[in-house]
């Protein structure tokens, strides 16, 4: 059995987006990471650039092209670079840092050639160390990790030792560092047992904040009372995208600052500070982060220097990269620790439900108007999404933005394809089985409700416009039927296009005559104002266009009668075969006063109620009242004025004085109403009809009740 269209809609309001959000969501683990990107870009757009905390928590001591180019660095190995970076390190423990993160790794020392060489270093070292402000760097590999030399570890303790691994997603970006790596244990443990061990950020902002990571047995983990996002899973880095929102200090200045002894620098500067050290070059050590689209120039903003100008030509004005040094991530993950500004991801039942509820949207938005309307709601929906997850991302929770965004796209098609190809084919049936026997608008109510049509009706006001060739067989006269019924097919296409112009519908073909009716199915504002729109467009067609109803045995013209008043409308006949139709005393009356156009020799003819219903009385000019054959009460009848006819003085003069002369005859004073028509019998036919009326009864005795009524006795 064939599910109602209702049904059906609803079926595939359920099934696309389902279809959609799980083709969506098979390819989240792909789409999680650009979707984070995008709503970095989409944030700088709507905000701006994310500032940076003020003041910045972390800050990073770079050793960059600078340091590369001056003296005492310049043209020496970095691997004898330990008595001056002693120096730097020495200075920022003296000016009170919170602790110092060195994401270097120097597994080799000239320690063991120059004995000594390193003295000052390694004390450096100890010292941070022992006052656990300082944190050496290894590589965890899937092995064996790459450890720093031993020297350096023993110095600073083998406890101050952690891995800078930052997390890789599929499609290469670094957006993540991790809480916490798996470790076989410290340097010594004889047992090797795995335990987890906190990354370089996690405990570089430990350090800094002196509190120590607390991992939870649901695996959950906090910092200083800060439950992060995720749980023991990599944190979710939150970049600051303005420029220089890391403040990075160069080595070579820190050196020079040190020897020149400014404590008092170092004090302004990194007192209570969580301080990274690392490359900061053009081409070494740079990953691509979930900020690479909203870069900002290198360069930009730096803090003030202690003791050497910055360095001209380093930079290239107005360059951005795709890429930053991997400090910069480890600098920021420490940032989003000690400020609680992590960013955070929604569990997967609520990513589901989210991209569920924006497929559901779309397949609202898609089945519920026609495919243009649907594709500007699909994109006002999109929009707004973009706008909702972009200032729930400035809040630092992230939602499923591209995996919802392309749900709701996929159901658009999905949608539209299903409509076409059962829906809207059911619709197509219809429409051409009743388009050649029904009106549109009604058919669009039965596509609308999903049902065919049945017998019934109703009785209301309508207009009733009944036209007829004149002429039909003075012009049909030695014509073969092949081209008689093109002629027939090419005049009843001009008219019936201009009566459904106009509103109207063509009940039906009645040899060369064309009942059309106004009102129906749906009520108008003004069937009758309709009604005799479309009658003097018809006729201006028979003028605009000679061969209309032009054939070799001459051209035929169309006469047109309208009537108002109440009418049965509906599906009338049997069960099997029926028509939509309309009967009554009005369609009778319609088609005697085209008849009647004959007696006066006019081409438009309506009725008293359709003047009434029309509204405006100055668009008609009367013309006589008739009885017509088959009613019993008379009727007035008028004739509508075209646009021209209206503005014509000449025209408005005669019909002046022909109403003048109509009142005399009305009147019973024959003479006056004689002498009025006969003054205009040459140029209105209508007006010689009545002269040779009232020529008849001028000298008689008015007869009792007369009310210069006309009666009709031919159809």
């Amino acid at each position: 059995m064939r599910l109602p269209r209702r049904v059906r809609l609803i079926l595939l309001g359920a099934l696309a987006p389902a279809v959609a959000a799980a083709l969506t969501l098979a390819a989240s683990p792909s789409l999680q990471g650009p979707s984070i990107d995008s709503l970095y870009r989409l944030r700088e757009a709507l905000h701006g650039p994310r500032p940076a905390p003020e003041p910045s928590p972390v800050v990073v001591v770079g050793i960059d092209e600078e340091t590369y180019r001056r003296p005492p660095f310049a043209g020496t190995p970095q691997a004898l670079w330990g008595p001056r970076l002693s120096k730097v390190l020495a200075a920022l423990l003296d000016g009170g840092v919170a602790a110092i993160g060195l994401d270097l790794v120097h597994p080799t020392s000239v320690e063991a050639l120059i004995p000594g060489f390193e003295r000052d270093y390694l004390l450096t070292l100890r010292r941070g160390g022992k006052e656990g402000r300082l944190v050496l760097a290894k590589v965890q590999h899937q092995s064996d990790p790459l450890m720093p030399y031993r020297g350096y570890m023993i110095a600073a303790g083998v406890n101050n030792v952690r891995s800078v691994n930052l997390v890789e997603d599929p499609d290469g970006v670094l957006r993540r560092v991790p809480v916490t790596l798996t470790v076989a244990g410290p340097v010594g443990d004889a047992n090797g047992t795995p335990h987890p061990e906190p990354g370089m950020a996690v405990e570089v902002a430990s350090r800094a904040l002196k509190a120590p990571l607390e991992l939870a047995p649901d695996g959950s983990a906090a910092l200083a009372g800060y439950r992060l996002p995720g749980g023991g899973a990599p944190l979710l880095v939150n970049h600051a995208t303005a420029a220089g929102a890391i403040p990075t200090y160069s080595l070579a200045d820190l050196f020079a600052c040190a020897e020149a002894g400014r404590t008092d620098y170092f004090a302004k500067h990194f007192q209570g500070k969580a301080v990274m050290v690392g490359t900061v070059l053009d081409v070494e050590d740079r990953k691509l982060s979930s900020n690479r689209w909203v870069t900002k120039p290198e360069g930009l903003n730096q803090p003030d220097r202690c003791a050497l100008p910055v360095m001209g030509e380093l930079y290239v004005a107005g360059r951005t990269r795709d890429s930053v040094p991997g400090v910069y991530i480890h600098a920021a993950a420490i940032s989003n620790l000690m400020n609680r500004d992590a960013l955070a991801e929604v569990g997967h039942p609520a990513a589901v439900a989210l991209v569920l509820l924006l497929a559901g949207l779309a397949a609202v938005v898609t089945l519920a108007t026609r495919p243009p309307v649907a594709a500007a709601g699909l994109l006002v929906l999109l929009a707004a999404w973009s706008g909702v997850a972009v200032e729930v991302f400035q809040g630092g929770l992230v939602l499923p933005y591209l995996q919802a965004a392309l749900a709701a796209v996929l159901v658009f098609p999905l949608a539209l394809g299903f409509r076409f190809a059962v829906l809207d084919r059911d619709q197509r049936r219809i429409r051409n089985a009743f388009k050649l026997y029904l009106p549109g608008s009604l058919i669009d109510d039965m596509i609308a409700s999903g049902q065919s049509p049945s017998l019934g009706g109703e009785e209301r006001d309508l207009s009733i416009l009944f036209c007829d060739i004149a002429g039909f067989t003075r012009m049909s006269e030695g014509m073969e039927p092949e081209a008689l019924v093109l002629v027939l097919n090419r005049y009843f296409t001009v008219m019936t296009d201009i009566i459904e112009a106009h509103g109207g519908f063509v009940d039906k073909y009645i040899g060369d005559a064309v009942l059309a009716v106004f009102g129906a199915p749906y009520a108008t504002d003004n069937h009758a104002r309709a009604a005799v729109a479309a009658a003097l467009a018809m006729a201006q067609a028979m003028e605009d266009d000679p061969t209309l109803l032009a054939t070799a045995s001459g051209r035929g013209s169309n006469r047109t009668g309208i009537a108002t008043g109440p009418a049965l409308i509906g599906n009338i006949g049997s069960p099997r075969r029926f028509n939509y139709t309309v009967m009554g005393d009005t369609v009778n009356l319609a088609s005697r006063l085209e008849g009647a156009n004959k007696y006066y020799s006019t081409a438009l003819m309506v009725s008293g109620e359709t003047v009434a219903h029309h509204g405006d009385p100055a668009a008609f000019r009367p013309l006589d009242t008739v009885q017509v054959v088959g009613r019993s009460e008379p009727v007035a009848v008028f004739e509508p004025l075209s646009a021209f006819r209206r503005t014509d003085p000449e025209d408005r003069a005669r019909r002046a004085a022909y109403a003048a002369a109509l009142d005399h005859w009305r009147a019973g004073r024959f003479a006056e109403a004689a002498a009025g028509f006969r003054a205009l019998a040459a140029v209105d036919s209508a007006a010689l009809v009545l002269l040779r009326k009232a020529e008849t009864r001028v000298g008689t005795e008015l007869e009792p009740g007369w009310a210069g009524v006309t009666a009709l006795t031919e159809k």
